[in-house]
């Protein structure tokens, strides 16, 4: 009978100290609930008193990242190109950028690359290129060409082009002089008011043809004969001419197969211009050339007998193995990956957040660079560790929420020590809001411990009490 008694008081107390132990957790996790949850509203109500970050530079593996401050490679080739003619010059086409010339002030005789401004000026002046002129006696007979004209042959002012540009034509020159002007005289004048308005400011033409024998004052430039090429390949005509390799005209019924004089044509990369020979003048050319992106207009004057096609070809070599168009910065591409950290302190804690965006150039800078060019590009995004012996070197301040494609800072593009492109960095993402972690200052921790320990110790006396409690009620009730 005892037995049984002490059993069954085992078992209601096993079942009291099972009810105490329900509710003691209970009120512990809403004790603990209650106080998370208030501590969060606490630290949001501080963080939104100051939405301003500190923006760092880092790194990301996931995000496709250009260095684009390291330098362009070197790989330094021949200094200058090796070459016979007494004057030269190569000019990039689209921004008139001499790079490199040798005596190209000295004036010299153009031979036939005078036709050029001849040709254009007709190309500008005559409206209708298919209206017929008559050969008179003056621009008749073979006159140092490959074929006479007669005196009375009838032929268009474009097929006269044709023969001056293409087969380089001493006596087509005349007709269109003739048939503009009335005379060369008068033309002349034309040619000589052109070369100034275009900027041939050293040229001094006294034939359209450029024969010279008795014209010692008939000369120009390697320089302005490259800024009257440029010119002259604006035109679409022009330019389709000089680039022909073969043409036919027709002289009063006849036909005359022309060919072009510069064999360079038969490279697909050179697209003209212009050769040029007389005793006095030595072998000259002017030449377009297009290749790897690079356009340019070289002039080659008195080159040695049999070595005009190979100068040009290698100051043409020479530019293209030393000078390039480079995408220097890449819009599309991120130039960096900030960290953007926010800090807010009161007495007890630091309230950290950390998001990380990539920034992006606002534009694309693309320049003609030398392969032995210093480029190098700066922005004013201050990196971490950096400036200072301890901690982060901040950037700026700057107030959330950022917007894509808000200026975050800015770059500079340097090249060989002098500036040439500035532009913004702008965000890539939009960050609306923060991303809290909370850090414990190391003075605030032993303080922290106490109170938890002395926590976690009253909980335990209130356990302990309440379970003798209800065993003397259980006792009193049996």
């Amino acid at each position: 009978m005892t037995f049984c008694l002490n059993n069954q008081k085992n078992i209601t107390i096993k079942k009291t100290i099972k009810k105490v132990f329900k509710k003691s957790l209970f009120f512990l996790l809403a004790f603990l609930f209650i106080f998370s949850a208030a501590s969060i509203f606490f630290n949001a109500a501080i963080l939104q008193k100051s939405l301003s970050a500190e923006i760092y530079q880092t790194s990301s593996e996931s995000l496709q990242v250009k260095n684009f401050s390291s330098p362009i490679a070197s790989n330094s080739k021949a200094d200058v190109p090796d070459i016979s003619a007494e004057s030269a010059i190569i000019v990039e086409y689209d921004t008139g950028r001499i790079l490199w010339e040798k005596n190209s002030s000295e004036k010299l005789f153009p031979a036939s690359i005078t036709k050029m401004i001849t040709g254009i000026i007709a190309i500008e002046e005559v409206k209708n290129l298919y209206d017929k002129t008559i050969i008179s006696k003056n621009a008749s007979g073979f006159n140092n060409s490959f074929f006479p004209f007669r005196a009375g042959d009838e032929i268009t002012i474009m097929d006269l082009l044709k023969a001056a540009l293409i087969n380089s034509n001493n006596n087509a020159t005349i007709a269109i002089a003739e048939y503009i002007s009335g005379s060369e005289a008068g033309f002349l004048k034309k040619m000589n008011a052109k070369a100034q308005e275009i900027g041939a400011y050293n040229t001094n033409f006294q034939s359209t043809n450029g024969l010279d024998s008795n014209l010692a004052e008939n000369k120009s430039t390697a320089k302005d004969l490259a800024i009257i090429a440029e010119y002259c390949m604006k035109n679409a005509l022009f330019r389709k001419i000089v680039g022909t390799k073969t043409d036919y005209i027709n002289v009063s019924g006849e036909t005359v197969m022309l060919f072009n004089t510069d064999v360079l044509l038969f490279f697909d990369y050179i697209k003209g211009i212009k050769t040029g020979f007389t005793d006095n003048a030595g072998y000259c050319l002017v030449t377009f050339s297009e290749r790897q992106g690079l356009k340019l207009v070289s002039v080659v004057l008195k080159s040695a007998i049999g070595m005009r096609e190979s100068d040009m070809l290698k100051m043409i070599n020479w530019a293209n193995d030393n000078y390039s168009w480079r995408k220097v910065v890449d819009s599309s591409i991120a130039y960096k990956v900030l960290e953007i950290d926010n800090k807010i302190e009161n007495n007890d804690y630091i309230y950290n957040t950390k998001v990380f965006t990539p920034v992006y150039p606002e534009k694309d800078f693309v320049n003609l660079t030398n392969i032995n060019d210093a480029v190098e590009i700066t922005d004013d995004i201050t990196e971490k560790n950096t400036g200072q012996a301890k901690g982060k070197t901040p950037y700026l301040l700057i107030n959330l929420p950022i917007q894509k494609g808000q200026q975050i800072g800015n770059l500079k593009v340097s090249i060989n020590g002098q500036e040439k492109q500035s532009m913004q960095l702008r965000s890539g993402n939009k960050i609306s809001r923060q991303y809290i972690f909370e850090d414990l200052k190391a003075g605030m921790e032993p303080k922290l411990r106490s109170i938890i320990i002395l926590l976690i110790s009253f909980y335990f006396l209130i356990f302990i009490f309440i379970i003798v409690r209800n065993l003397f009620l259980r006792e009193k009730q049996e």
